[in-house]
């Protein structure tokens, strides 16, 4: 039965069958206020309308983009979206998510619509375009084998300046396992690899040209909000800066790091700033730190080319990508005889960022995987033999040579772009165990490894315990705020009590690694995976609200308040809920928008268990996930499987799932999931595919 929405949402969900070129549009106001939005309807799309079992390039695996009630609001940082499918980086593959920012979001929203699906395989390379009134397909030959920045100017041409896009580059053409989908130069959907779903279904970019506007309940508390999230977090509201640095650090530059000034003065780049592309109605890129613009920096690979491009989190690593932990320096410096993992300038920098976006890349694998090589160098392995190009990190062409060779699956190129848990598993051994791949086919992230490796043990064990339940890597939509209190206690001196007062529980982010030179060992250990099962929960659902709002993660929830020392720090935590009550005119609380967030969270895993069998066994894995570090970086610690074990138990306990990680008849019963309980009875205790 319709509802009339009067605020915030559509209620509307375009289908588009691409094979037939035709299309429909469903009805999915019922679903609106219960589901808040993008995930969680993309959850009940799930349920209703996917095929358990679907691989990522069958016919039928349905690509699902969608947005919240907050887009085309002025809610700060709430116009962002997410992709929903079976993703071909996925391992196994299944169901899962990525989200994206940039400006496509709010344009599809003013075509009318809260979200689209692609169905099925186009004949022929087609460009979709959509408006308020109607869909049209068009001939995309003249479009594929573009580069993204390319195609999204040429959609400008072709389309309108007001036109937005999202796109895909030669990597999703080709079916890259983790090619990314594209809109406003970086913005990107980039992990799962559904930018390859569009390649496969031939569809080189979606256009979206539409000026529908969105009503909000109460516009003037919105804008107090909007100056409540903004003072809360300390932006600063100022002109575009010069950044200092360019990126986490580099070995070749003065104490560390590569300064932005002297890039300027070396003549390497002709203009830097912290500009970017905010996506709609936030103003805030990134914190305003977090975001670079570079132009005039030509490449040493592509030599002819300028790479104008812009880069913002882990895209920024290309300019420094450097060993920084004394353990890993140590490590890597006693077999390679240098501390470092490969000598990255500025320029080389550049041209690999330019490449990755412009290619259409996922960035985090493509870090993964030449920290794999660098680590299988280490390992003695003839790396020139294996890839057919010579190996030698001082030549400056080296790398963007190798993500060429994966983006046009060249020589060995075909291997890597099967990404890294399949590099691994398909050469065994050595290689297998230098695999970062952590799990879903996801690298290792805030794991003391790779990225944010500063989170040290014990803090990563929350960590560990939402990726091994996850259907994908879920710190950077889900876990972005953990952090805020288990990894910045000064000046937060209030940090253990507000921590137990957000989780619910008392030592969530104790011991401090201090604390390990005087305590006993062992109960130093049970002390840091003593009720981590009360963070995880807590930071799923409410990245399940964030996922449905939809919300930027870097923003909400509003935990912390760094100059609030008078109120000892603390954060609105209500804040989504009076955003979205504001927005769409529905009475939210936090309550009530964690109990949905229960169900949404419990389809999601119904769904990933009819579809792989997922089971505890599967959730074990993440034990490997230091394999080929003999531990983090930061401590030398590994998980330990048996304390691991326990957490998984009491987390499914906490959770109302069996002993296998199945949600109980009790728990489906409660949430109104009377479907997903009939579906998964085959899979319990003693039943036919437990």
């Amino acid at each position: 039965m319709s509802k009339d929405l009067e605020y915030g949402w559509r209620g509307k969900l375009l289908w588009i069958d691409l094979a037939e070129q035709t299309y429909e549009i469903q009805d999915i106001s019922d679903y609106c206020e219960e589901y808040i939005g993008c995930r969680g309807i993309a959850a009940k799309i799930c349920e209703t309308r996917l095929t358990p079992g679907t691989k990522a390039f069958d016919d039928n695996n349905d690509l699902i983009y969608m947005v919240g009630p907050c887009c085309g609001t002025p809610v700060l940082a709430g116009g962002r979206g997410y992709f929903f499918g079976v993703g071909p980086q996925c391992y196994p593959e299944h169901y899962t998510r990525s989200s994206i920012g940039g400006r496509c979001n709010l344009a599809m929203k003013q075509c009318g619509y809260d979200g689209i699906v692609l169905k099925h395989k186009s004949k022929d390379y087609v460009v979709v375009e959509i408006t308020e009134d109607e869909v049209t397909f068009h001939d995309g030959r003249k479009y594929w084998g573009r580069l993204c920045v390319d195609t999204q100017k040429m959609m400008k041409q072709d389309f309108g300046d007001e036109a937005e896009s999202i796109v895909i580059g030669p990597a999703g053409e080709n079916k890259v396992r983790f090619a990314g989908i594209f809109c406003n130069r970086d913005n990107a959907a980039a992990q799962a690899g559904f930018g390859a779903v569009m390649g496969d279904k031939k569809c080189k970019a979606v256009v979206f040209n539409g000026h529908k506007g969105t009503k909000v309940a109460d516009l003037y508390h919105i804008l107090q909000l909007r100056d409540d999230c903004m003072e809360l977090k300390n932006i600063p509201k100022k002109p575009d800066a010069l950044p200092e640095n360019m990126g986490i650090g580099s070995n070749l530059v003065e104490n560390g790091k590569l300064k932005t000034q002297s890039v300027l003065d070396r003549g390497e780049a002709t203009y830097i700033t912290q500009k970017g592309n905010a996506c709609a109605a936030c103003g805030v890129p990134c914190h305003l730190t977090g975001y670079t613009f570079v132009r005039g920096s030509n490449g040493t690979y592509h030599t002819t080319c300028d790479t104008t491009n812009s880069s913002k989190c882990v895209a920024k690593f290309v300019y420094g990508w450097v060993a920084l932990c004394p353990m890993e320096l140590e490590w890597l410096e006693k077999k390679l005889g240098r501390n470092y993992r490969w000598p990255m300038d500025f320029r080389r920098g550049a041209e690999c960022a330019y490449m990755i976006n412009n290619y259409g890349l996922n960035s985090w694998e493509v870090i993964s995987l030449f920290m794999w090589l660098v680590e299988l160098e280490m390992e003695g392995v003839n790396l020139t033999e294996m890839l057919g190009v010579k190996w030698d990190v001082d030549d400056p062409s080296l790398f963007p040579k190798i993500i060429e060779m994966y983006t046009y699956r060249r020589g060995f190129g075909d291997v890597l772009a099967e990404g890294m848990a399949r590099c691994g598993e398909k050469l065994g051994g050595i290689y297998l165990k230098h695999s970062d791949h952590a799990m879903q086919g996801m690298s290792n992230h805030s794991l003391g490894t790779g990225s944010w490796f500063s989170l040290k043990y014990p803090y990563w064990v929350a960590v560990a315990l939402m990726t091994s339940v996850s259907t994908r890597d879920p710190m950077s939509d889900e876990g972005h705020k953990y952090p805020d209190f288990c990894g910045r206690r000064t000046p937060f001196l209030r940090l253990p009590e507000l921590a137990k007062e957000y989780y619910g529980v008392d030592g969530t982010i104790d011991p401090d690694p201090e604390w390990k030179n005087s305590m006993d060992e062992e109960e130093y250990h049970d002390m840091a995976y003593r009720n981590k099962e009360y963070v995880a929960r807590k930071m799923e659902l409410t990245g399940v609200v964030t996922g449905c709002g939809v919300f930027c993660d870097t923003i909400y929830p509003e935990t912390l308040a760094p100059l609030a020392k008078e109120e000892g720090y603390k954060g609105d935590w209500e804040m989504q809920a009076k955003l979205l009550t504001a927005v769409t005119g529905v009475e939210y609380t936090n309550q009530r928008l964690e109990k949905s967030a229960e169900k949404i969270w419990n389809m999601e895993r119904c769904f990933n268990i009819l579809e792989v069998g997922r089971c505890k066994k599967d959730d074990m894995q993440i034990v490997h996930c230091h394999d080929s570090h003999d531990g983090d970086w930061t401590t030398g610690t590994k998980i330990d499987a048996r304390r691991f074990s326990d957490l998984l138990d009491r987390y499914y306990k906490l959770v109302g799932w069996d002993e296998n990680g199945i949600p109980t008849e009790e728990k489906l019963l409660e949430l109104g999931l009377d479907d997903y309980n009939e579906r998964l009875k085959p899979y319990r205790k003693g039943g036919s595919k437990a």
